[in-house]
């Protein structure tokens, strides 16, 4: 059950198909993989950190409650993009610079370094469905039928929904049902050889979203979802 609520969490109907050998050599990998990850793109996060510092923010990590497996919550962390009341008031110039910034962290996936903690903790695998906050959940619950069932397996960095395409906010209907397809279709395929290339391909992501959003071609009622939207709209 999450939160306090009287009414009780679904749970996934969907099995996972990965053995209980597999599991544990996949969970290896995450730990190996989020280490070395952590270690070696440790000082690009505090360049990170320090120039959210620079733009106003007064704390570049950014936490909230989510949504794993089984309907267990947890908090994760992100650096921090959006802009609220906490954050410090800016020159326009450097302000604008400060924006340009913090949308290309969103674009390139680099606000979700600090995930590679969340890995190292057992919350996340670097592959999986990604992991909404509660309200989120509850909302995407009503609207898709079988929603639940992405909680068979733990929430991912990355995962075949993102390779697909479906990468940032849920702009309607559509790309709600369709994002949830990608995320069933990897539970009931996953393995280590499918989440390896998930992981490969999910390499030029940074790439292919800046190319498309210099192109300017996708807008909230197309078959993508927008890139510049900061936040989800259903």
């Amino acid at each position: 059950m999450i939160g306090d609520t009287d009414t009780p969490e679904p749970r996934p109907t969907i099995q996972r198909s990965i053995s209980a050998h597999d599991g544990c050599v996949r969970r290896l990998c995450d730990i190996l993989l989020a280490a070395i990850s952590l270690l070696v793109l440790f000082p690009i996060m505090i360049l990170i950190a320090l120039l959210l510092v620079g733009f106003g923010f007064s704390n570049p990590v950014f936490t909230q409650k989510r949504v794993g497996q089984a309907g267990r919550i947890f908090t994760i962390f992100k650096f921090r993009t959006l802009r609220d009341q906490g954050t410090r008031d800016l020159a326009p110039r450097v302000l604008r610079y400060a924006n340009r910034f913090t949308l290309f962290l969103r674009m390139t996936g680099l606000d979700e370094l600090p995930q590679f903690i969340n890995v190292l903790r057992g919350d996340m695998a670097l592959v999986g469905p990604r992991p909404h906050s509660l309200a989120d959940h509850y909302l995407f619950t009503a609207r898709i039928p079988d929603y639940a069932d992405r909680l068979a397996v733990k929430p991912g960095m990355t995962g075949l929904a993102q390779i697909r395409g479906w990468r940032g906010p849920v702009c309607n209907a559509d790309h709600l049902s369709a994002r949830t397809t990608c995320d069933l279709d990897y539970i009931r395929r996953q393995s280590l050889a499918f989440d390896a290339v998930i992981l490969v391909r999910t390499l030029a992501l940074p790439f292919r979203t800046l190319a498309q959003l210099q192109s300017g071609q996708r807008s909230c009622n197309g078959p993508k979802p927008c890139l510049r939207c900061a936040r989800r709209l259903i």
